[in-house]
């Protein structure tokens, strides 16, 4: 029960914090603006700053103050339910539209002023959202959760646009990757042969499925990769929820659909590859489901997800055994169920990576006919070759094992604050999984939540092997820029959280929101927290000028047609074969960008011998690239260990024999020809 006394402490605590923050911001506006003010200028951005803050002071001092001004509107509020909810969602819109689209995101900019627009913009909408006069924890809730899913959808398909060249750094070679599964007619690739892409057939074929598609552009295979990297994360949650016993009421269903779109919240903080979170979907299909079609699941979860990564190869069982031990059962069932579950997954597994063993099933169901068999027996040919493309021992062995550790340096220093990840590995995780972590073991508190010793054991043992492993591989040199090397581990206590609602989390937490219980607060800092640090940095997207791209496009085009009968490389930028924004020429798949990444991060010196022959032999008439710099970072910068060796096994054999002809900054492109003489310069040794 809410006494005055209450009322009152909330009130002055909250009006000094708005206080507090209206004067920073006001502090961040004349500073931004001073210049102009000294002039005796007034431009339009301030007048729209100094409007907004005033009008935003004034109206949380009234909620919280005077609510009985805002009777006549909370009776309209009653009336017009759906009015209000689109209200409120194109109010969430509004800074996410500012700061991610606008110009003035630049003058609205200051880290004060953002978080004085987004708090405003969410007690707005929760007043909105609220039946009654005032703003509530479940309402505030439900407008953070608006906001944070419409930050995330508008920040992730922000880069669909037909812009020929690529986005990030490897943008353009992995969709010329995902390509050549399904598009290989665009190259004019012999029929027989595979072409050698440095991608595992999961991602290949889940992101290359588009190109069964007839015309299929840049800004389409953009869409289709922002779908992926969003959408299954809430199909996981929706399908996880929709397993456990929650209740079914109106209100229940439109719960587990809320936590749902937090699950894709969750997850993109990662972000998680899809084929780990398909084969998860599997296995949530598979539970509590009849042990047959629960194991055919899970195994075929085992086999997709190994498809994609070797370190996955036992998550889909870990997954189903987590799932199945963990639920109140009679304890001999759960045994058995738990036991041939996991069975089935690393069956799974097992069967994808010994495929050529099973190949000759495939072989007879051809000779009987089947052209579909007969379809699917040149896939797992293509897999095979490329897979030996990439090479390595073959896997679990002891060799595997200590090719995996010691291929590559660790470097542990991404654990901390650094300038390739800011938060580093060890504080962005636990931002990651505070609130949820907290909410089980308030949960689990309360003594409701049954679980036995061997339960908690099991479910202990796994996440703390999925953190070891993660954190292992995080800090190989390549990685360690965000959490996703941390999937599987992310994923289990996201499975974790859905045992924990079907034992009557959800029911609880909903119960707490609604009677403005303190724990409300940390599920808003679940749902915020997510999207926060993203938040208060992102800018509009700005892409070069259009006569700049046009003339980059241009110098390409003429290069490739002035050597009609030579050889062009396209170490970098492959998406402009893949899309036909040059003539059509014969592909070199070899000497692949990422591919050489990888291998100088090795210190593969065998690997690069025939490249550096060839590039001394003159063999490629033209070379499109990234520019390329003879320029070492030393430590401590964004990705420096991996540059200085990119520097020292590519960018330095190929300056030493080409020279550039034309370079383009903004497009991240570089046109080299052939030198008539090695490079000649201080400290560079040619090999």
């Amino acid at each position: 029960m809410t006494t005055k006394k209450t009322i009152s402490f909330r009130q002055g605590f909250f009006s000094l914090a708005l206080l507090f923050l209206s004067v920073q911001c006001a502090r961040a506006v004349f500073q931004r603006y001073a210049e102009f003010l000294s002039k005796g200028q007034v431009v339009v951005s301030f007048l729209v700053i100094g409007g907004l803050l005033a009008g935003g002071i004034l109206f949380v001092s009234l909620l919280m103050w005077k609510p009985a001004l805002f009777e006549p509107v909370t009776r309209l509020k009653a009336r017009k339910r759906w009015l209000r909810r689109i209200a409120a969602a194109l109010i969430c819109f509004l800074p996410i539209y500012l700061y991610i689209f606008h110009r003035w995101s630049e003058p609205f900019g200051n880290p004060w002023i953002r978080a004085f627009l987004y708090a405003l913009a969410l007690l707005l909408a929760a007043w909105l959202l609220n039946e009654e006069n005032g703003v509530s924890l479940g309402s505030l809730a439900a407008a953070a959760l608006c906001f944070s899913v419409l930050f995330a959808l508008f920040s992730q398909f922000r880069d669909v646009t037909d812009y020929p060249f690529s986005v990030g750094w490897s943008e353009g070679n992995r969709i010329w990757d995902y390509s050549v599964l399904f598009g290989r007619e665009r190259y004019g690739w012999p029929r027989e042969q595979a072409i050698p892409a440095y991608i595992d057939i999961g991602r290949q074929s889940l992101w290359g499925v588009i190109f069964l598609l007839p015309e299929v552009t840049v800004a389409m295979m953009r869409f289709w990769n922002d779908f992926l990297f969003t959408i299954p994360y809430a199909v996981l949650g929706w399908v996880l929820l929709s397993r456990a016993d929650a209740g079914s009421s109106g209100r229940d269903g439109k719960i587990r659909f809320a936590a749902g779109l937090w699950a894709m919240l969750f997850l993109l903080q990662g972000p998680i590859y899809t084929p780990l979170v398909l084969a998860a979907i599997l296995v949530a299909c598979g539970w509590k489901r009849p042990l047959p079609w629960a194991l055919a699941l899970t195994f075929a979860a085992g086999f997709y997800a190994v498809m994609s990564r070797s370190t996955w190869v036992v998550a889909p069982a870990a997954f189903a055994v987590m799932l199945a031990f963990a639920q109140a059962q009679p304890d001999r069932s759960r045994w058995m169920r738990s036991i041939l579950l996991g069975a089935a997954g690393l069956l799974g597994a097992v069967v994808y990576l010994k495929r050529e063993t099973f190949s000759g099933l495939l072989n007879k169901l051809a000779a009987w006919g089947a052209s579909a068999a007969a379809a699917a027996q040149d896939t797992i040919e293509s897999v095979s070759n490329a897979d030996a493309a990439i090479g390595g021992p073959v896997m679990f062995t002891p060799a595997w094992f200590s090719y995996f550790l010691t291929r590559q340096p660790l470097i542990w220093s991404r654990l901390w604050p650094n300038e390739t990840f800011k938060p580093g590995i060890v504080l962005g995780l636990l931002i990651a999984i505070l609130p949820l972590t907290l909410l089980l073991i308030l949960w689990a508190a309360r003594k409701k939540w049954k679980l036995d010793g061997w339960q908690r054991a099991l479910l202990i043992l796994a996440q703390t092997a999925f953190l070891s492993v993660g954190v292992l591989i995080s800090v190989k040199i390549g990685g360690g820029s965000n959490l996703h090397n941390l999937d599987i581990f992310l994923i289990g206590l996201l499975l974790i959280g859905a045992l924990a609602w079907e034992a009557g989390m959800g029911v609880w937490l909903a119960e707490k929101l609604r009677s403005g219980h303190w724990v409300g607060v940390i599920v808003l800092a679940a749902i915020l927290l997510p999207v926060a640090r993203e938040a208060f940095s992102i800018e509009p997207k700005k892409y070069p000028p259009l006569e700049t791209t046009r003339d980059a496009v241009e110098k390409i085009q003429q290069a490739v047609d002035a050597n009609p009968d030579g050889e062009v490389l396209f170490l970098d930028q492959r998406q402009l074969l893949t899309f036909g924004v040059v003539p059509k020429i014969e592909l070199i798949a070899d000497y692949e960008k990422k591919w050489m990444m990888d291998e100088a991060m090795a210190d593969n010196a065998a690997f690069f011998e025939p490249y550096i022959a060839d590039l001394k032999a003159h063999r490629f008439d033209v070379i499109i690239s990234e520019p390329l710099w003879v320029k070492f970072q030393g430590e401590g910068l964004d990705f420096s260990e991996e540059n200085d060796l990119f520097v020292k096994w590519v960018s330095i054999p190929t300056l030493c024999y080409y020279e550039p002809q034309e370079t383009f900054l903004d497009q991240g492109v570089q046109i080299l020809i052939p030198r008539s003489e090695p490079l000649a310069e201080e400290g560079v040794i040619c090999p």
